[in-house]
């Protein structure tokens, strides 16, 4: 008799953690979620704040780490979603910093590991008045392995770039998705 009663006492405590699991599963959602039936959340659907995410036009930049990050911030922004007609524009300079020689090689005087690093200024522009709504700056700085294979280490400076220039394009959307979430 104690061996059933002990299944049903365990059973019962399954049922009950189910059940409050199941009861309080509505109740929390993510800050900027939205509802979507593909489970894929584009910022367009996930609220005001996503709404005038997507609704920013982001301006062409110089260079090929300028259209890096113009071509990150186009697909953070939106969610790679058709964009809404632009209430905002976004005017992003941006500067590649120079090579750091983060580690020497002590035998051979050559640089082993180097850090490439992009900054960026931005500012966001109201469309129809063309007033200043929010300025900020972000960084990126990314590392990368030298060899004495020049071109090797060329593509490992220039993919070193490329990942400061998403480290710039998240820092921006991040800034910017708080600017709109404070409801400014």
């Amino acid at each position: 008799m104690s061996l059933s009663s002990g299944r049903v006492r365990s059973s019962l405590k399954v049922a009950v953690v189910l059940g409050a699991a199941l009861a309080l599963g509505g109740c929390f959602q993510p800050m900027y979620a939205g509802g979507t039936m593909s489970g894929v959340l584009s910022p367009a659907n996930a609220g005001p704040a996503g709404a005038n995410l997507a609704a920013i036009d982001i301006l062409p930049m110089e260079g090929r780490v300028g259209q890096q990050i113009r071509n990150q911030l186009i697909f953070v922004l939106t969610g790679g979603t058709t964009a809404p007609a632009p209430r905002f524009r976004l005017d992003v300079k941006t500067s590649v910093v120079a090579a750091q020689t983060a580690v020497v090689d002590p035998y051979t005087d050559r640089p082993e590991v180097e850090t490439a690093g992009v900054d960026a200024s931005f500012t966001l522009v109201q469309v129809g008045s063309g007033a200043p709504v929010f300025a900020g700056k972000a960084f990126g700085r990314a590392t990368y392995t030298r060899t004495r294979q020049r071109f090797a280490s060329e593509r490992a400076r220039r993919d070193a770039e490329d990942r400061a220039a998403r480290i710039v394009a998240e820092q921006i959307r991040a800034q910017l998705q708080g600017h709109f979430a404070r409801g400014s």
